[in-house]
């Protein structure tokens, strides 16, 4: 159940964000450097990414373990694998922080700014907090994001002043990242630059694990159907009682391509598995229709998704770059939005 934080623990939070502004990282990172506090293991190493360098809103991102990581270079990455900007930015698990315009928050932002005591004044000025979280809409931060973003943000602010002091230059574009960390041998903190963990999205293979299941897959009968299959988001904000925010629902689309009819147009619960629906229900098809000849997606997630049921069933998987029955059945749902 959600849990809201206390007026006294926004207050922390939003000292610690005040401090940072006072110490302007963005005069010193641009928003691809990345600064890693690592309090305990390193796959749990919380990476941050500076906006505001280039001008516009400035901010930061906190990308929460390897996980955050592998997020950041989705998004980063999205155009070089053919993802939509949407897919990419509904599919985030992070926490940011904006210093933007007054009109970009909302009527309980506005509310625990006044109830601090905090006047702010023109453009790039309100303080601001976002949780980004797939399968749900940017909403404001719970209990346990505000004391983690709190606890974060203050750890950020010794590692920029030990970053100033020390004069560092941290070599980015050779895929390094600033790292301050706790030496539990020396018994104190310390910042140093070193390669990130990795460099390149890292895919999540689906592999069918049922014996019983490849066997029926591989003596499926062969029809002459072409399928186009991805995941998209709703792009819109569905509140309900049983969601603890507003969701943004991942749908399961599969379209076939020659005449475009919509076989497939499932509205998803944001907790649900939308790589494993895909997966799901083309199984469904295949055991009711036989396999098609070919299925097509647009990126290498996709590809990866359903690369070892296509191998299973003998399906030819073909990746290309657009999907005209599946791009047409969006653009018909946006009108609607």
């Amino acid at each position: 159940m959600r849990k809201e934080a206390s007026i006294q623990e926004w207050k922390d939070l939003y000292q610690a964000a005040t401090k940072i502004k006072e110490l302007k990282p963005w005069e010193h990172f641009w928003d691809m450097d990345l600064i890693g506090i690592q309090e305990g293991n390193e796959e749990d190493t919380v990476f941050f990414s500076v906006l505001g360098r280039g001008g516009g809103c400035y901010g930061l991102v906190a990308y929460e373990g390897y996980e955050g990581l592998n997020d950041f270079l989705m998004l980063t990455m999205s155009e070089s694998m053919n993802l939509s900007m949407e897919y990419a930015m509904f599919s985030q698990h992070n926490l940011t922080c904006y210093w933007g315009n007054r009109d970009e928050l909302s009527g309980k932002q506005r509310e625990i700014i006044k109830e601090l005591g905090y006047k702010y004044r023109g453009k790039n000025q309100w303080l601001y907090f976002m949780s980004y979280c797939a399968g749900y809409y940017p909403y404001n931060y719970d209990q346990d994001e505000v004391q983690r973003m709190t606890r974060y943000l203050g750890r950020l602010a010794d590692a920029l002043e030990y970053y100033q002091a020390h004069d560092m230059d941290g070599d980015f574009e050779n895929a390094n990242m600033y790292l301050y960390s706790y030496d539990r041998k020396m018994g104190q903190w310390g910042g140093q630059i070193q390669g990130l963990p990795f460099t390149m999205y890292r895919f999540n293979n689906l592999i069918i694990m049922d014996d019983k299941l490849m066997e029926e897959l591989s003596r499926a009968p062969r029809n002459q159907y072409i399928l186009e299959a991805d995941i998209s988001y709703l792009g819109a904000q569905v509140s309900d009682k049983m969601y603890e925010r507003p969701a943004n629902p991942p749908l399961c689309l599969i379209v076939e391509a020659a005449s475009e009819m919509i076989l497939k147009a499932d509205m998803l619960d944001p907790e649900e598995d939308p790589n494993v629906a895909l997966a799901e229900n083309l199984i469904g098809f295949i055991m009711e229709h036989g396999a098609p000849k070919e299925i097509r997606v647009t990126n290498v997630i996709m590809e990866a998704v359903l690369e070892h049921l296509c191998e299973a069933a003998g399906i030819r998987l073909r990746r290309v770059k657009h999907l005209a029955g599946l791009d047409g059945l969006r653009e018909g749902m946006a009108r609607f939005m």
